[in-house]
């Protein structure tokens, strides 16, 4: 049982289900389009940047993109997906063209999965009646995808209420949206037809019969126990889990494959673990000043790519810094100067501006150290 955070949709238009499916040679002069739009006036960049909320982004010539895994509801497996700014009145999930060389169409949206395919496919207008895509993010961070033609993929009228924006939007070609819903909805990962359930469904209100009224007594008090905290890693073992595991890593990139992205991520949610860890939350750049507790008690700080990974940066170490939320925002949004590591001085600090202004990154020695042995001895 998954909880609804965020949703967006798309009811596809003639010209997209048309290009998705469109056999090669069927019109000279063009492959035609390759990606889903989600136009800016339905779904707008706020409402992009709150729905992939902690996931860093890359900057593009028209905007920010996100890479992300993707799941399919009803379908094992999963993929990497790329939605990104493609032009300033839309945003695009790339690549869902069925015959090209680098279709990455999402699972849940394959014809042996029972999406809607074309009678004949050199036909302009044969997209059918009320064919919507719709990705959802889950309150943990999930994202799974799914579809739905001309119905309803509610089991109950108070989940069709709460989706009500998507579900009455069906008679208008390439419409699409953006919904958090303001009330508990769920989604059942298994069930390709209806997913969206709210809890009365699944579990009826059953009437609570009125308590017995007992003799109080007086109870003892359990003895209580204090439990041991965990003995916190020294800075030593921090350094050496993270510093030696990855010796040998490269600048390059890995090749894009499901397989590759799965073990990549792996490895970077650790070296991002052990890095938080040795500089005990606090940015690099600014400290404690924008840092903040979360509920657990624990700093909340991110990582961010010196180089991004779009542009072959490395996922090690050698390539992160740790930095506060705002600063996170500002190293990608802002006017940021050049940020050369191989003028890293002597006290592990370098000096870059943003927005004109002068801000400092602040090494450990032993991070320091591992950047150090990753730069080009010719530069």
């Amino acid at each position: 049982m998954k909880i609804v955070q965020f949703l967006v949709f798309r009811y596809l238009t003639h010209a997209e289900f048309f290009n998705m499916y469109k056999p090669s040679g069927t019109e000279v002069g063009g492959g035609g389009q390759s990606y889903i739009d989600f136009p800016t006036k339905s779904v707008s960049s706020e409402n992009w940047d709150n729905y992939f909320s902690g996931i860093p982004s890359e900057e593009r010539t028209q905007g920010p993109s996100w890479t992300f895994e993707i799941n399919s509801i009803g379908v094992s497996g999963y993929q990497s997906l790329i939605i990104f700014q493609r032009r300033e009145q839309s945003f695009s999930i790339s690549s869902q063209k069925m015959t090209s060389n680098r279709a990455n169409r999402v699972l849940a949206w394959h014809p042996q999965n029972g999406f809607p395919e074309p009678v004949d496919p050199t036909n302009r207008n044969s997209c059918p009646p009320g064919l919507a895509i719709y990705i959802v993010r889950t309150n943990t961070g999930e994202f799974w995808a799914g579809w739905f033609r001309d119905n309803s993929p509610c089991r109950d009228p108070q989940a069709q209420i709460i989706l009500h924006n998507m579900l009455s939007s069906s008679t208008v070609e390439g419409y699409a949206g953006f919904i958090q819903p303001n009330t508990m909805l769920y989604l059942d990962e298994t069930d390709i037809n209806t997913p969206f359930y709210t809890i009365a469904v699944q579990s009826p209100i059953i009437p609570i019969p009125q308590p017995i009224q007992i003799p109080q007594t007086p109870v003892p008090t359990p003895k209580s126990f204090p439990i041991s905290p965990k003995a916190p890693k020294s800075e030593d073992e921090i350094t050496k889990a993270l510093f030696d595991e990855d010796e040998g890593e490269t600048n390059n990139a890995p090749p894009q494959t499901k397989e590759v992205i799965a073990r990549i991520r792996s490895r970077n949610a650790k070296s991002v673990k052990s890095l938080k860890e040795l500089y005990q939350g606090k940015c690099q750049i600014t400290g404690d000043e924008y840092t903040f507790l979360k509920k657990d008690n624990t700093p909340y700080c991110e990582a961010h790519h010196l180089i991004p990974l779009g542009l072959q940066g490395a996922d090690s170490p050698f390539n992160i810094i740790i930095v506060s939320p705002l600063i996170h925002k500002m190293l990608h949004y802002a006017d940021v100067s050049p940020i050369d590591i191989s003028k890293m001085t002597g006290t592990n600090t370098l000096q870059i501006f943003i927005n004109n202004e002068p801000y400092t990154i602040t090494w450990h020695a032993k991070h320091a150290d591992n950047v150090k042995s990753h730069q080009d001895p010719s530069s």
